[in-house]
């Protein structure tokens, strides 16, 4: 069974969940009150909105206050109903909008749209068409190509630098404010165009990650760059809910053994970027 029917599966298997479980939930409590009816009915409404129009992060906090304060009254409190009905008072929200939650993640989204699906992912491994940059997979591809060149011409001395630009703990405002999110980004994306000479490249690897290949540039001349590419950042900043992360690696016959797979410099440029030392030196160098 391959990827994509074991999505329709699960998609179509959530899809009857979602109907079913509202069905039955009122057909087992409909000997009880009007009152108990009329409860669940409003619980299934609000689920079914929630489910449908708020984003994941509000849907989840949601669940977990409306879920720990029903099971206060119903469960914990002294409530003259009966215990099946106040299971299913208690569960129905949370069930309901988290099987409507997975059904719009999937049925919605863009990437569960299989007529063009392939040719959308083709497209977006290559380019980010809001940022304007080129992607992880292109960076791939360049990065390789310079990596060669160092390693089988030793004796021209070729090198280049590396760095990353990441939008730190950046996941909860995409969430509340995509649009806000995406306007940021497209600051960041702005200035690093802006700041960065011609001969270099940049690319956006996702995850509010920008990456920079810059070959053939002298140490001094990467510094200078750099420190007016963070002097620049460092103006938008304090807008950022989480901040920003700055770092660099050069690469040449020395080290190009080490950092030969393209995976492994963005994995220890992660790892830089998480050390408090790498953010010292950074500020010291934008006063520098």
């Amino acid at each position: 069974m391959n990827k994509n029917n074991k999505y329709n599966i699960l998609i179509y298997l959530d899809l009857v969940a979602a109907i079913l479980f509202p069905v039955i939930a009122v057909f087992q409590v409909e000997e009880y009150s009007a009152n108990i009816v009329n409860g669940l009915f409003l619980i299934l409404i609000l689920a079914i909105m929630t489910g449908l129009l708020l984003p994941n992060i509000m849907v989840s906090w949601l669940i977990i206050l409306l879920t720990t304060i029903a099971a206060g009254f119903l469960v914990l409190g002294y409530v003259v109903i009966p215990t099946e009905a106040k299971w299913f008072l208690v569960v129905a929200f949370p069930i309901e909008a988290g099987l409507l939650t997975v059904l719009r993640y999937y049925v919605l989204d863009w990437r569960f749209i299989s007529k063009n699906r392939q040719g959308i992912r083709n497209y977006l491994k290559r380019y980010n068409g809001t940022l304007k940059m080129h992607t992880c997979y292109t960076a791939n591809k360049i990065y390789s190509k310079v990596i060669s060149n160092i390693k089988e011409r030793p004796q021209l001395h070729l090198w280049m630098h590396v760095s990353m630009l990441r939008w730190a703990n950046h996941e909860q405002f995409a969430q509340l404010h995509p649009e806000e999110h995406g306007q940021y980004l497209e600051k960041l994306a702005d200035i690093l165009k802006k700041r960065r000479l011609a001969a270099e490249e940049l690319f956006y690897l996702g995850d509010a990650t920008f990456f920079i290949i810059s070959p053939e540039l002298r140490d001094d001349i990467i510094k200078q760059i750099n420190q007016e590419t963070i002097a620049e950042l460092k103006k938008v900043q304090d807008d950022l809910p989480g901040g920003l992360k700055w770092t660099s690696q050069r690469i040449d016959k020395t080290n190009v053994d080490r950092f030969t797979d393209p995976n492994v410099i963005v994995k220890h440029l992660d790892r830089e970027l998480e050390t408090d030392l790498i953010v010292e030196y950074l500020k010291a160098e934008a006063n520098d």
